[in-house]
């Protein structure tokens, strides 16, 4: 009788640990693409940063100029709602 008690609790603990094992594995290797896709993100936000640098100086000019043709947009639009 004990010896079948012994088998049965040696059995339930390794299926237990196996169990416990797969997930913590599929947990790592989660962890561990989501930290490669992480690293690819941060490079691109780098490489975005250092192409959108040269926009800081004209970023000004480029303001002026979309107000300017925002008021003439809309003129036009006051213009033909008129007709």
């Amino acid at each position: 009788m004990n010896a079948i008690l012994i088998t049965s609790t040696l059995l339930i603990i390794s299926a237990i640990v196996l169990v416990v094992a797969f997930h913590l594995i599929g947990i790592f290797w989660y962890l561990k693409k989501t930290g490669d896709n992480l690293e690819n993100l941060a490079g691109g936000l780098i490489q975005i940063s250092a192409n959108t640098n040269p926009l800081e100086s004209n970023i000004d000019d480029l303001n002026e100029g979309l107000n300017v043709l925002i008021s003439n947009f809309v003129t036009t639009l006051k213009n033909l709602k008129f007709m």
